[in-house]
């Protein structure tokens, strides 16, 4: 049966995108028929994450009303990639309330969709939650980004859209939070008191992440033994159980 993710966060600059790609890859290659979606409408970057230079036809054509959804679909890493659009003028014709149709329409020709929705709270980020059958939040150990996540898993419970758990990113492998990631004392003090979920896991703070961004490559595919991608394999195989 599919199923259809959104990761969100309550704030910018937490390496939602990256997560998010980097998950979809995972699943890629656990032999999982994946589409990862950027709804990220004004700043999506999944395309530069996945080394998609050409993407004439992307989302923002397809919630413009200008092409079907499979024409705005690429193939990158060993899974189907549905880019954001880089020009304002398909910003502006992008009706976001499309994608949940858009969404309904592909879900039976994959085992998972991903969707990497705008941070914070307006009418671009609402929509990629109505078209979710979970949410994940992602946030970093700085409590603004705790905070920021906790008032957007408020705002999904008003919608009735389910919040299946939260990813913590970036931690510091010589932290406190990190040494203790293992004890669910440790979740229960950091994140899952305050957001009211269960942590599914933690992402190392990985200098092989940023070099992998720069080159335009997934870091599962960059670097396959790293810390952030063993970690990031793990994540995927718990997102299939």
């Amino acid at each position: 049966m599919s199923k259809v993710y959104t990761i969100t966060s309550g704030k910018g600059g937490v390496g939602k995108t990256t997560a998010t790609a980097n998950l979809g890859v995972c699943l890629g290659q656990m032999g999982k028929k994946t589409l990862v979606i950027d709804a990220d409408l004004a700043m999506g970057g999944i395309a530069t994450v996945m080394g998609l230079a050409e993407t004439y036809v992307t989302l923002h054509e397809v919630l413009g009303g200008k092409v079907n959804a499979e024409k705005a679909i690429y193939s990158a890493h060993g899974i189907d990639v549905m880019p954001s659009g880089p020009s304002i003028g398909g910003f502006l014709s992008a009706d976001p309330n499309k994608l949940e149709d858009v969404v309904e329409g592909l879900v039976k020709g994959y085992d998972y969709i991903l969707i990497d929705a705008p941070p914070g709270l307006n009418k671009y980020s609402l929509a990629p939650l109505r078209a979710a059958d979970e949410i994940l939040l992602l946030v970093t150990p700085d409590p603004t980004a705790v905070e920021a996540a906790a008032k957007l898993r408020t705002v999904a419970e008003v919608m009735e859209a389910k919040v299946g758990g939260a990813i913590v990113n970036r931690v510091k492998r010589t932290s406190l939070l990190n040494r203790l990631f293992g004890g669910k004392s440790a979740r229960n003090v950091n994140v899952e008191e305050k957001l009211k979920v269960q942590v599914l896991g933690a992402i190392d703070e990985d200098p092989a992440v940023g070099e992998a961004v720069r080159l335009r490559k997934p870091v599962v595919v960059h670097k396959p033994k790293s810390p952030a991608s063993r970690a990031l394999r793990g994540l995927a195989a718990k997102l299939t159980l």
